[in-house]
């Protein structure tokens, strides 16, 4: 009896993998095939097969670890590269997945998954941004702190980008996209947690947006991918001075410069928000009125108006009032666009109505931005303050 018990206990892990012969993807591309080739194949099948609508090109970047260190630390050569990327077409992702196993020495392997990469071509399609994503929302394996970007032209552009400061380009776009704190128009990462929880509630939402440069150096964000929660599509994209208005609305917006105009003159803000709150005059439920307050303060970090004479009172004041007119700017912009253009809440007032005012909500939500599409009629009113704390180290920098 005793020997029965010991052999439960010391059996082990029935489905243990040993480190070394797991293929580590840390990161993986969505595209639309480039040529029709599989049509063929396809035909060769047999027609009763069951098929998906759409096709897809996916690009997995492995970690190749022998490659990681090199002799003095220098850079690996491009034959001796410390990632690999392989690319497989086909109809679902999971079958993807499988396929790789007849081209991989080693099974991948996502839970140190850090990077997501679709297509605007592929998220431009009804529905497709859910489809694409079910595959890694399912995996067990998976981390829900993945961060899921839509790029700007072929997403496997970005994967083959060679950083001059990086051995993995997964690793390098993975800290390009945390820099929001020091750059308001760069929207905060968007994880695959976050995105599942917009889908489940059809709620409309944006996505970090990015694009490889010309010489294959680097990588830039730019501008947000705005997503309808009505059905999973990709309806267009704001610009930098958008989404940094959008971050304003949102109270995403920690630290940033905003260029204010005095005299002709430009005077850079480097401010940091304080507080944003809403609110919502629910009165009239089918023209709803939002308040947007915005509280910043911060310092002045650069000035090309000389003539301004930073340590009277009055001048300070002038360069509130202009940073305070181009917050309002910046926001009624993104606000514009939102509404009129991509018809998409992804400012998040359906979601401060349904938790504030969920009587009215009842009423509304279902015609919020789809049927009588009542966000596009409500009214926003944004009213910043912006409060200088510190003017510099130097009153001008001549006479």
């Amino acid at each position: 009896m005793f020997a029965l018990v010991l052999l439960v206990l010391t059996a082990g892990c029935w489905d243990r993998v040993e480190i070394d012969e797991r293929g580590f993807v840390i990161g993986v591309a969505i595209d639309v095939p480039k040529t029709s080739q599989k049509a063929e194949q396809r035909k060769a099948e047999g027609e009763k097969r069951s098929r998906g609508k759409a096709r897809y090109a996916v690009t997995y970047q492995f970690v190749v670890p022998g490659k990681l260190q090199s002799a003095g630390g220098s850079k690996s050569t491009a034959s001796g590269q410390a990632y690999l990327n392989l690319t497989s077409e086909g109809d679902a992702l999971f079958d993807i997945d499988k396929q790789l196993a007849g081209r991989a020495s080693r099974y991948p392997y996502y839970e140190h998954l850090k990077v997501i990469a679709i297509s605007d071509q592929v998220a431009r399609n009804d529905h497709e941004f859910a489809r694409v994503l079910d595959f890694f929302l399912r995996e067990p394996e998976m981390r829900r702190s993945a961060k899921v970007f839509v790029t700007a032209g072929e997403a496997r552009n970005i994967l083959n980008v060679e950083p001059s400061n990086e051995k993995l380009p997964v690793m390098y776009i993975n800290s390009v996209s945390e820099n929001s704190v020091r750059n308001a128009s760069i929207l905060p990462e968007t994880k695959l947690g976050d995105i599942h929880e917009h889908l489940l509630g059809q709620r409309s939402f944006v996505v970090q947006r990015m694009m490889s440069a010309e010489d294959r150096h680097e990588v830039k964000l730019e501008g947000a991918a705005v997503i309808r929660g009505e059905n999973s599509q990709m309806v267009g994209a704001l610009g930098p001075e958008e989404t940094e208005g959008l971050n304003l609305l949102t109270g995403k917006f920690r630290t940033g410069n905003v260029k204010a105009e005095v005299k002709n003159k430009l005077v850079v803000c480097d401010l940091t928000m304080k507080k944003r709150t809403i609110t919502a005059d629910v009165s009239d439920p089918q023209h709803i009125r939002f308040r947007i307050r915005i509280e910043a303060e911060g310092a002045i970090g650069e000035s090309y108006a000389q003539s301004l004479d930073l340590l009277k009172r009055k001048s300070v004041d002038r360069v509130e009032q202009a940073a305070e007119r181009e917050i309002v700017r910046m926001t009624k912009a993104a606000i514009r666009k939102l509404q009129r253009d991509f018809q998409a809440d992804a400012m998040g007032l359906g979601a401060n109505l349904q938790q504030n005012h969920y009587k009215v909500w009842k009423q509304i939500g279902d015609d919020w931005e789809k049927g009588k599409r009542y966000f596009t009629q409500c009214e926003i009113q944004v009213e910043p303050r912006v409060i200088i704390r510190r003017t510099g180290t130097v009153d001008r920098s001549n006479r």
